[in-house]
């Protein structure tokens, strides 16, 4: 195993680990801000428009990240 692999191996890993916790962080933060009705519960006007913002925000760079790993990782396997 060269170097170019152990790089690439290491990344997809980071990259997957992150990804994974970055998703389920903000899904766990959804869910536990719902009320029995099923709306999300805000303190006000301004944090119900910010907050999902940037949760949407985080979950696409999650996603990103999962599928940057899942490549990094197949090239590290292509390239042995």
């Amino acid at each position: 195993m060269n170097r170019d692999n152990a790089v690439l191996i290491i990344f997809g890993v980071l990259a997957l680990v992150i990804g994974i916790a970055l998703k389920l962080f903000i899904g766990r933060r959804r869910f536990y801000r719902r009320n029995s009705l099923g709306g999300e519960g805000f303190k006000n006007y301004r944090s119900s428009l910010l907050t999902p913002f940037w949760e949407n925000l985080l979950t696409l760079a999650g996603g990103l990240l999962v599928f940057l790993g899942i490549i990094a990782l197949a090239f590290a396997k292509w390239m042995l």
